[in-house]
């Protein structure tokens, strides 16, 4: 993935882990984030990581008043707590983008320019929680972002893969 240093996914997008996925996300089911986030954290423990921070893929804002949260940061939270991690927000949505999933694999890319604002991240190691890995488009351009603001290293861990 373009920016990331290293990319684990958790579980592959089907059966009981894309229902806690997708009831996360469009159930706004919050629970669904505790087994989720424990499987984030024992992919990490099989594969190691290097960070000393966590941050997370900020949902879009319309997304999040609809849901009443961001469903990455509850599952960063959640793995933060297991691997005893501080979370710091260093990304924010800058303008707004159509939703990557109505998108084909080349729309996806050039939809994400310009969607992501860094805070300096100056010598950090970085590990990017998101929910669900299709293209890498996201976390890649948030990984390039996070480089851009000075950040060292930047892991992704997803819940899925699809």
């Amino acid at each position: 993935m373009i920016g990331a240093d290293a990319t684990i996914a958790a579980f592959a997008y089907r059966g009981l882990a894309r229902a806690l996925v997708l009831d996360l996300k469009l159930k706004r089911q919050r629970p669904m984030a505790l087994p989720l986030a424990e499987g984030m954290a024992q992919a990490i423990w099989r594969h190691g990581c290097t960070a000393d921070v966590i941050t997370w893929v900020p949902a879009r804002l319309g997304d999040r008043i609809d849901r009443g949260f961001d469903h990455a940061k509850v599952l960063a939270k959640g793995v933060s707590r297991r691997l005893g991690l501080s979370t710091r927000a260093l990304l924010a949505r800058g303008a707004s983008r159509p939703d990557q999933s109505q998108l084909s694999r080349a729309a996806r890319f050039g939809n994400l320019k310009g969607a992501f604002l860094g805070l300096p991240a100056e010598g950090l190691r970085v590990l990017l929680v998101d929910d669900l890995i299709t293209t890498g488009a996201t976390a890649g351009a948030c990984a390039a972002v996070l480089k851009d603001q000075g950040a060292a290293s930047v892991e992704v861990i997803a819940a899925c893969r699809a």
